[in-house]
């Protein structure tokens, strides 16, 4: 049973789930660059029909898609830095943490605060943030 929401009906938990199953199920184990990116794509619209609703619209979609790559190359920077792991725990828990705050910030500009707490399922006054365990990474 689909859940309604503003932007019309949203896929359940289920169908979610299938979906992003079915994505990587049927990618190879070393997708090419345009794989990658479409497979992110379609990620990102199952997430919006999964939280947001089907008919979310396309340009917002779209914003919400150069977010996503723009919090991807800062993604790729915060693994570079993973790997000096031992080095750094402490400065990697909070450029983890600033990551989140700067996606959430950059989904605001997009989303509106309701629609934004759907999106990454916060609760009401709940800040974003990635889950560190500090004792992990020192390992």
């Amino acid at each position: 049973m689909a859940l309604e929401s503003q932007f019309g009906p949203r896929l359940s938990e289920e169908e979610y789930r299938r979906g992003i199953l079915a994505l990587y199920r049927d990618l190879p184990p070393l997708p090419s660059p345009d794989q990658d990116t479409d497979t992110r794509w379609q990620e990102l619209n199952l997430a919006v029909d999964y939280r947001l609703g089907r008919a979310f619209p396309q340009e917002r979609r779209l914003a919400l898609w150069a977010v996503q790559q723009r919090i991807e190359k800062k993604r790729l920077r915060l693994a570079a830095k993973y790997l000096l792991r031992r080095f750094v725990s402490r400065i990697l828990a909070r450029h983890a943490q600033e990551l989140a705050g700067y996606a959430a910030e950059e989904f605001a500009k997009v989303l509106s605060p309701q629609e934004l707490r759907r999106f990454l399922d916060l609760k009401e006054n709940e800040p974003p943030a990635l889950p560190i365990d500090l004792e992990h990474l020192r390992r």
